[in-house]
This record gives C-alpha cells, sequence and structure tokens, in this order.
C-alpha cells in the first residue's frame, strides 16, 4: 500500500529493559513541510454538512462512553462505557443486545473474523482480555488473559489477525505488538508524543499502526511502522482540534474532531474534504468499513452518525 505522506523519519534506538524486553526508543529528526503539502491555516472545506443521518443517546450506568467499533462485515456498531458493551444495527435503529463483560471494559474490539473479542480496563488493570462470541447466543465468554506489564487503555486487531496491539500508557505514546498465535509480545516502541488519542487504526496490509498524541503544544497525527518502529507524522493542528482521531479504510482520508467540529481531510495534501458541527466532548471516532459512515461518539453518551461518502 503506498501512501503519500508527509515524512518524518524516525531512527529507532534499540534499549533492554532489566526485564530484558527490547524497547524501541525513536530519535525524531523533523523536516519542516512546504506550506502547499502543509497548510498554515486551515483550508477552506469543499462540503459543509448540516446534520447526521442517524442519532441516539446511549443509555449508560456510567452516563459516560468511551469507545466505538464497527463489526467487519459493518452491520453492527459496538459503543462501550466502559460497564456496558451496546451493540447497535448500522442504521442506530435497533438494539441487538448490551453486554457486561466481567468487570467491564474500557476498550472491548473485533476481531476481524467476527469470532472474538479483545477488551482492556484502563487505569491499575494491566491485563488483556480475549472474549469467544457466540453471535447466535448474543454472549460473550472468557477465553484468555494476557498480562501487558503495564495499564492498558487501548486495543486493537491488525485485518489479518495475527497482531494485536495494545496502548501501554495514557499519558505517553507506548505501544505493544503482540503475536496472536502465542499471545507473546514481539515489540514495544515508545514515541516521543504524549496524551495519545487511543485510535490504533492498522492499514489494511496490516504493516502500519495510526494513533495521534502531542508535542511542542500541537496534536501531531502519525503512522507507525510496526516493523522497524519507524514514524511518518501525517499532519500538525491545534490540540483542541483533535480529540479523536481516526483513519479510513483506505487510509487515503482521516478525520479529526474537537471544538465541536469534525473534519475529514484529505491524507496525502492536508486539504479539508469536508466538515461538520458534531458533538462537544469527542471521545472516539470509527469509520465504517465500507467507507460511507462516520460514527461519533460523546463523552457524555450522544451517538452519531454522519455521511461521509464523497
Amino acid at each position: 500500500m503506498q501512501i503519500r505522506l508527509l515524512l518524518v523519519m524516525v531512527c529507532g534506538l534499540f534499549t533492554t529493559s532489566c526485564s530484558g524486553e527490547v524497547v524501541i526508543t525513536p530519535t525524531v529528526t523533523v523536516t519542516q513541510p512546504s506550506p502547499t503539502t502543509m497548510p498554515s491555516s486551515t483550508p477552506a472545506p469543499t462540503e459543509i454538512v448540516e446534520e447526521p443521518i442517524a442519532e441516539l443517546k446511549l443509555e449508560t450506568q456510567t452516563g459516560t462512553a468511551y469507545t466505538l467499533d464497527w463489526s467487519p462485515d459493518g452491520k453492527i456498531l459496538a459503543a462501550d462505557s466502559a460497564v456496558e458493551i451496546t451493540m447497535l444495527s448500522a442504521d442506530l435503529k435497533e438494539t441487538f443486545v448490551v453486554l457486561k463483560p466481567e468487570d467491564g471494559a474500557l476498550s472491548f474490539v473485533w476481531s476481524p473474523d467476527q469470532k472474538h473479542f479483545a477488551s482492556v480496563l484502563g487505569f491499575r488493570n494491566q491485563n488483556i482480555t480475549i472474549w469467544d462470541w457466540d453471535s447466535a447466543n448474543e454472549q460473550v465468554t472468557k477465553a484468555q488473559q494476557i498480562q501487558g506489564g503495564s495499564d492498558q487503555y487501548g486495543v486493537s486487531w491488525s485485518p489479518d489477525g495475527k497482531l494485536l496491539a495494545s496502548l501501554a500508557n495514557d499519558r505517553r505514546s507506548v505501544y505493544q505488538i503482540w503475536d496472536t498465535s502465542t499471545w507473546e509480545q514481539i515489540h514495544k516502541f515508545e514515541l516521543p508524543y504524549t496524551i495519545p488519542r487511543r485510535a490504533l487504526n492498522w492499514s489494511a496490509d496490516g504493516a502500519i499502526l495510526y494513533d495521534a498524541g502531542e508535542a511542542n503544544g500541537e496534536a501531531i497525527i502519525f503512522a507507525l511502522q510496526v516493523a522497524d518502529g519507524s514514524v511518518q507524522e501525517l499532519g500538525k493542528f491545534p490540540v483542541g482540534q483533535v480529540e479523536a482521531f481516526t483513519i479510513s479504510p483506505d487510509a487515503t482520508k482521516f478525520a479529526i474532531a474537537g471544538q465541536g467540529m469534525v473534519r475529514i481531510l484529505d491524507a496525502s495534501s492536508g486539504e479539508v474534504l469536508k466538515e461538520f458541527p458534531a458533538v462537544l466532548q469527542p471521545v472516539d471516532l470509527a469509520w465504517s468499513p465500507n467507507g460511507l459512515t462516520l460514527a461519533v461518539l460523546d463523552y457524555k453518551t450522544t451517538l452519531q452518525l454522519w455521511d461521509v461518502s464523497l
């Protein structure tokens, strides 16, 4: 997969912890982008959208919500409140089931074959839990727990199911890559960004992990090559504009949400393709597998669907 991105190449320096594991700590050399490829101000959008195509207020025990995930077939949207996982139809008109897994889940995501879930719990919880999904009876059963070695705040399966990425810190961008055949950690990357946005989006070929974090007073969207730890920066924005982030299934566009607005941008040029007013406290964005719909989740449980077809 070739994606024309704004490049900031990262050379990995390898260090060994007292436990013997290899940690890749990149040193970043920044090349200033030209004004034509990285506009200093947000360009005028080509389209402004007025209303979501669907909106729902989730009923949760905590009155809050945290993450979204589409099923691989695009028929179910799962919204996680840390206590409940609400599984909704793709148009939000039907609630299939409300799951309450043991101990709850901060992040709860499908496997590519739609037969399993992975979940993490966040603060003071180091386990990554694998669940078996019984679609006929709409139930989950705990299958396995992996000791992450530090608190786990995000999790995401690679498209081929062979790798699982987890976010091992909520203040720093520390990513662990797990081999799902053995559940052994094969990589650990410590990137120079704070306050990671917990997006953990994979490229279609499973070679790249996308997320966003902060550095030098800016929000930076980046692509991590999981084979060698090199990083490409896709764009820099005011921090308030990137409270949540996601990338399209074909990696040609990405979405950012903040300050009451969602913007869809071209990944190669940085051009704003579409923007719309959305929720005030965005915590997660999720692009549908067909690339036509963007789900937007508010911390106070408002869930919206927007048409992002171009």
